[in-house]
């Protein structure tokens, strides 16, 4: 999540807004973070989880990011069972979900 909320940060004008959410299902627990920043275009979409990819073109690692950072998530999401989607549009925000599972030794109350 810490890198989700960073990239919120990093993408998100003065004055936008950042939405962190978690909640219960059946199956698990889902965690959102919404931002207002300046999303990500459709045609990068299919890349951002790919180890080094920048959708900003004019970023390296002298003015910020390696491009792993989506990368590290989605392989430790993915290690714990669970998923990650992302639903952006570009100049109107950028919202990850991630949902992972219950696990045997979890036990819920109420």
């Amino acid at each position: 999540l810490i890198n989700l909320i960073a990239n919120s940060i990093k993408f998100t004008p003065s004055g936008g807004y950042i939405h962190l959410k978690a909640e219960t299902a059946d199956a698990g627990i889902m965690f959102s973070v919404k931002d207002s920043g300046c999303g990500i275009a459709s045609e990068d979409r299919p890349y951002i989880f790919e180890r080094f990819y920048r959708a900003d073109k004019s970023r390296n690692r002298m003015t910020g990011g390696s491009g792993i950072g989506l990368t590290i998530v989605k392989a430790i999401v993915e290690a714990h069972g669970g998923t990650i989607d992302v639903q952006s549009e570009s100049g109107k925000g950028t919202e990850f979900v991630i949902t992972l599972p219950f696990n045997n030794k979890t036990e819920r109350l109420g």
